[in-house]
């Protein structure tokens, strides 16, 4: 995270711009540190439904969503 001061500079220095700017950031990196999680999330419930599947000897497949639509 940025430093008060660095941040009090900032805000001085660019006004309403430097805290949207600094809002901007902020926010992108939130999104991105939820992104990465819902990506773990989702390997770790895929590998689950995997091992379920081949211990039910029964299988599954993930289409790719452009080929979902290429046969529609």
């Amino acid at each position: 995270m940025i430093d008060i001061t660095k941040l009090l500079e900032i805000i001085k220095k660019q006004g309403a711009t430097g805290v949207l700017a600094m809002w901007l950031w902020y926010t992108h990196s939130e999104v991105q540190e939820l992104k990465t999680k819902l990506y773990e999330c989702y390997g770790k419930q895929l590998a689950t439904a995997f091992e379920r599947s081949i211990e039910s000897h029964s299988y599954f497949a993930i289409k790719p969503e452009d080929e979902i639509n290429e046969t529609a």
